[in-house]
């Protein structure tokens, strides 16, 4: 699929992307839910373990330098059960694909153009993948890294715009529902925008070697957290916590109170943009993630003979994957998804980071013996 190899600078803004996600738009609802007006405060605290659930995946993405998630299965689980763990994180990966094209139909044809066909927004997004999986994840990587500079730039923008219209009280008194809340809110802030980050292992072993890989790595995922939470911190400023809360897409909800001398007007359309390329940029990655790792697992020697079914195969899931956009924002992602993401980012990692210490014990034993 292209060129290999990204340099750290590219990686870096893949997490950054990674990281956003979708979560510019459903992150302000979600952890509202929980914490009212100290939603931020979860997000501060999501963060700090976020990082840490960040720092175990490169970890674990550096157990065996060059390999990929599916051949380093392999190499510690041994070929049955590695190839079994190998496939629930592939099926995981085109599940998360499938639902994030969805996410971005719902948006488009219930926000900005309700007569148009979600099948059609869906083919869209679909030959976009086709692009983007051919092209290779180097062209993908120098693809961020031109977007990233606008992105901030409009994203700042808008959230300067905004400031006139902030009420310091609605986040006032901090800490008022205790620490439950605030705990609760935070465990889904570290599922969804740094749990999901798994999928950046298909992309380590891709990465060219660098002493400040690590470094660079965690600063972007920390800079997509502080983003996340100032986003939610402005919604919960402007909107207050009750309609942050209730609103299916706070955020464009923000953007559509941003009016300067009756004159700038109506730029959500800007912030639907940044949403969809930042969340375009992680149902890439995905991808290249299913892709690249079925190809690993069966062994075939060219991936771009997966490319065009597989992209198809992620245009009829990301319709059938959930029945309307209520029973995905209010049933699938409070009270399934944070298992499955719990269970592929903690679990799986840890189980190969127990292996691989396990075999290094045994190696050395034996060699001292």
């Amino acid at each position: 699929m292209g060129n290999r190899i990204i340099s750290v600078k590219q990686l870096a803004v893949l997490v950054y992307f990674c990281v956003l996600g979708d979560s510019i738009i459903i992150a302000p609802s979600l952890l509202a839910s929980f914490a009212e007006e100290d939603a931020w405060i979860s997000g501060l605290v999501g963060i700090a373990v976020g990082l840490s659930l960040l720092a175990l995946i490169y970890r674990v993405g550096r157990i065996r330098s060059g390999e990929s998630i599916v051949e380093l299965n392999r190499t510690l689980l041994g070929q049955w059960a590695g190839g079994a763990v190998s496939l629930f994180l592939i099926f995981y990966f085109i599940v998360n694909a499938g639902t994030m094209i969805r996410s971005i139909g719902d948006f488009v044809t219930t926000q900005m153009m309700p007569e148009t066909p979600i099948r059609a927004i869906h083919l869209m997004l679909a030959l976009i993948l086709v692009w983007a999986l051919r092209a290779g994840i180097e062209t993908v990587g120098r693809t961020a890294e031109l977007f990233f500079p606008w992105f901030v730039i409009l994203l700042l923008g808008l959230m300067a715009a905004l400031l006139p219209k902030v009420e310091i009280e609605h986040i006032l008194p901090v800490g008022a529902h205790g620490a439950i809340p605030i705990v609760q809110g935070s465990a889904f802030m570290t599922l969804y925008p740094f749990a999901e980050s798994i999928v950046l292992l298909a992309i380590l072993p891709n990465v060219a070697k660098a002493k400040h890989a690590l470094r660079d790595f965690l600063l972007a995922a920390l800079l997509g957290g502080l983003t996340i939470v100032a986003i939610i911190l402005v919604c919960l400023l402007v909107l207050g916590p009750y309609l942050t809360a209730h609103q299916t897409y706070p955020t464009y909800a923000l953007a559509k109170q941003i009016s300067i001398g009756n004159f700038v007007e109506r730029v959500e359309a800007i912030l639907a943009f940044l949403w969809i390329v930042s969340l375009l940029f992680k149902i890439i990655l995905y991808g290249y993630a299913f892709v690249n790792g079925l190809a690993k697992l069966f062994r075939f020697r060219d991936e771009n003979v997966l490319v065009f079914p597989s992209t198809f195969l992620f245009f009829g899931l990301a319709y059938v994957v959930s029945p309307n956009v209520v029973y995905f924002s209010e049933v699938a992602v409070r009270q399934y998804w944070p298992y499955w993401d719990f269970t592929v980012a903690i679990v799986i990692p840890l189980l190969l980071l127990a292996v691989s210490a396990i075999r290094r014990g045994r190696g050395k034993s034996s060699s001292s013996g």
